[in-house]
């Protein structure tokens, strides 16, 4: 009997140290001798429970119970694994019974509160955590606990005063300060917590979070990579780390991650979603489309997922079913302007072979959705009416696309920029850049003897065009409001903008006095102007050139180009250079 006590009190000693291999060898040998010991069963009940075993943890602390039913520490921890596994009413259950037995141990009060605030049960966890501190009024955790549940920061920055030393407080402040977006603040406590317990795997992926928000990819990598080594069943963590080495190119490594957590839970929406924006970035569509429909079936209410989808099917063609998903997003998401904008350039696509269809799924639309401008412009543009410029629809156009702008249209072989400083040649004294966009054709026409004002109706846009560094001035204005109101140039600048305006008499009479270089989508064989289904305008010509000299304009020239390829098909442009 006293090589068996010795040989368990060595075990708990090998626990104690961290050493859970030795402690569970010497205690499975133990339990050949004796099999039906609760102590031994309780010991490699908390060893699986340390390595995250939640369940086989279970079934120890059942099995210890069962030879003893009135033991309180056995309870407790079986309710402590089965709240781990999720178990939450039975896990309600054990900690009720602690109580019965021991009502003076305050920290079953908080796991209760804790409990019912997974549950969704908000007054009830707010109830036991103030029992908790009627208990123990000096109860940190408890305190911190309710605190964070409230979201009272101003509680926890005097909590943090308080207990300078309890690493939960400082974490709490930093995850709420980080979903507040103040990632200054939550820098500074999330590295307080890690001081205190560096170890920890919740601080250590809080901080890989907060470093992303902050741009710091380096110190993201390196605090994900720690809570994995500090756990590597930490589901979460391998998710971001599998996202990182996505978004970093790392395809190969990013994919063996994304598949081995569908083997773990192949029900995680997030792990679909993620690992087919992955493929579609590789251009592997029909695993995309496979990823995306398993992420709908988990979540079908996800507009990102069902939009997303979408647009793998407008891409291949398929523009019903496209269109069907693509209103679905737009029933759960009604301001996802990227929704909108997929449904335009659909029904585009869809009108080219089925006007009629188009037609009719756009005045649906419209019916449906009265206030929503793409919807309103799509119906004026699939009838080629003529209608007022919409500065809002334009607007709100260039902001959803800006993200994009540059790599859509360097796949569409867009040439107006260089064209257009070509055709220029040296452009001396100061350029009005309208409808600067990202700053292409500013970027194309800059010189050491020019100086530009980039003018544009996208906020967006203008901090894309920012950081090219090329402007001595940005403006965020409606052209024609910025040439009535401004005069301090030499040059009009106007690449693949006019598109945007229907009649563009008033354009030109502002013009006056001014060298002018511009590119219209152009068609001989209408009138003037007509709105495209495109949703943009097309010109005449001769239209233009009659405005041009109808406003005192004689130097007129111009050169034919083409301004991109649409479908596969070319954008015939004019750009035109007066004075």
């Amino acid at each position: 009997m006293t090589d068996y006590n010795e040989l368990f009190h060595q075990a708990v000693k090998f626990y104690d140290n961290g050493n859970y291999t030795a402690a569970e060898d010497i205690l499975r040998s133990l339990d050949d001798v004796a099999p039906d010991n609760p102590l031994i069963l309780n010991m490699l009940g908390l060893i699986a429970q340390t390595q995250g075993l939640y369940s086989q943890a279970c079934s120890y602390f059942s099995a210890a119970l069962r030879l003893n039913p009135s033991s309180c520490e056995y309870c407790y921890n079986l309710a402590f694994s089965l709240k781990n596994c999720g178990q939450y009413q039975d896990a309600l259950r054990y900690y009720q019974k602690v109580l019965s037995l021991r009502p003076e141990i305050k920290e079953t009060y908080n796991e209760i509160a804790c409990l019912y605030q997974s549950l969704g049960q908000n007054d009830l966890a707010v109830d036991w955590w103030n029992k908790a501190l009627q208990l123990a009024p000096d109860y940190a955790i408890a305190a911190i606990n309710l605190a964070n549940h409230l979201n009272d920061h101003e509680k926890l920055v005097a909590l943090s005063r308080q207990y300078p030393d309890e690493p939960l407080v400082w974490y709490d402040l930093a995850q709420i300060e980080y979903k507040q977006n103040q990632l200054n603040d939550a820098e500074i406590h999330i590295n307080q917590a890690l001081q205190l317990f560096p170890d920890d795997i919740e601080n250590n992926y809080l901080a890989g979070l907060i470093y992303a928000a902050l741009g710091n990819q380096a110190k993201y990598y390196e605090y994900l990579t720690k809570a994995e080594q500090l756990d590597d069943k930490h589901y979460n963590t391998k998710l971001r780390l599998a996202d990182y080495y996505s978004r970093s190119g790392q395809f190969t490594e990013a994919e063996q991650r994304y598949k081995r957590l569908i083997e773990l839970d192949k029900h995680n929406f997030d792990v679909h979603n993620n690992y087919a924006e992955m493929l579609y970035r590789q251009k592997r569509l029909s695993e995309a489309l496979e990823e995306y429909r398993a992420a709908i079936l988990i979540n079908p209410q996800s507009a990102a997922a069902n939009n997303n989808l979408g647009a793998i099917l407008k891409d291949t063609g398929d523009y019903d079913e496209a269109l069907g998903l693509f209103f679905n997003a737009l029933h759960y998401a009604p301001d996802m302007e990227e929704i909108s904008l997929n449904l335009s350039e659909t029904l585009v696509l869809l009108a080219r072979n089925d006007k009629e269809k188009a037609l009719k799924i756009a005045a649906n639309w419209l019916k449906t959705y009265p206030n929503n401008i793409y919807a309103e412009q799509i119906n004026h543009a699939l009838k080629g009416e003529k209608i007022a410029n919409n500065n809002l629809y334009t607007e709100s156009l260039f902001n959803a696309f800006a993200d994009n702008y540059e790599l859509v249209m360097q796949n569409l072989g867009y040439s107006a920029p260089l064209a257009l400083a070509k055709f220029a040649g040296t452009m001396s004294g100061c350029i009005a850049d309208l409808g600067c966009g990202s700053g292409l054709a500013g970027q194309a026409v800059k010189s050491v003897q020019n100086k530009i004002i980039g003018v544009d109706i996208s906020a967006k846009m203008l901090a894309l065009a920012a950081e090219k560094n090329i402007y001595c001035e940005l403006v965020k204005s409606d052209i024609i409001e910025f040439l009535k109101t401004r005069h301090d140039y030499d040059w009009i600048m106007a690449a693949d903008v006019l598109c945007y305006l229907g009649d563009l008499s008033e354009f030109t009479s502002l013009c006056r006095g001014k060298k002018l270089i511009f590119s219209i989508e152009a068609d001989e064989h209408i009138q003037d102007y007509r709105l495209d289904i495109t949703s943009r305008y097309k010109h005449n010509p001769t239209y233009i050139e009659k405005l041009l000299k109808t406003n005192g304009f004689t130097d007129i020239k111009s050169q034919k180009i083409t301004l991109r390829q649409e479908a596969s098909l070319p954008v015939e442009a004019v750009i035109f250079m007066a004075q």
